[in-house]
């Protein structure tokens, strides 16, 4: 009976990713085109695009930066469980990650910032 259980949990898991992903494509792809279609009523080549990308860079700097903040949250989390400071409370450590995720997120949206503007 665990099995099952586990084996719906994890179909649910894998198809909610997959929608995400299927999703992120479509409106993607649906803003491109909406973009086209908006430069070609304006009378401009979308194929001489001055803003257009030399194509998709991966950031890797943001995503250190989340990776570290993440991390740091783990070694918080791990050193309160170890003095037992928790006392079964279950929505310290997910508080505590989400503060060191969203403080790292925002760290690293700054920092591109930067980066962009000079």
């Amino acid at each position: 009976m665990e099995n099952i259980a586990y084996l719906t949990w994890v179909s649910l898991v894998w198809l909610a990713v997959i929608t995400c992903i299927f999703l992120v494509w479509y409106f993607s792809h649906r803003a491109k085109h909406k973009e086209r279609l908006m430069m070609m009523e304006k009378g401009i080549d979308p194929q001489l695009n001055p803003f257009k990308s030399k194509g998709f860079i991966f950031p890797w700097l943001k995503v250190g930066i989340i990776i570290i903040g993440l991390s740091i949250g783990l070694v918080i989390i791990s050193i309160l469980v170890s003095t037992q400071s928790l006392n079964n409370n279950n929505a310290l450590p997910m508080a505590i990650l989400g503060l060191c995720g969203g403080i790292s997120m925002v760290i690293a949206n700054r920092l591109d910032n930067d980066k962009s503007k000079s």
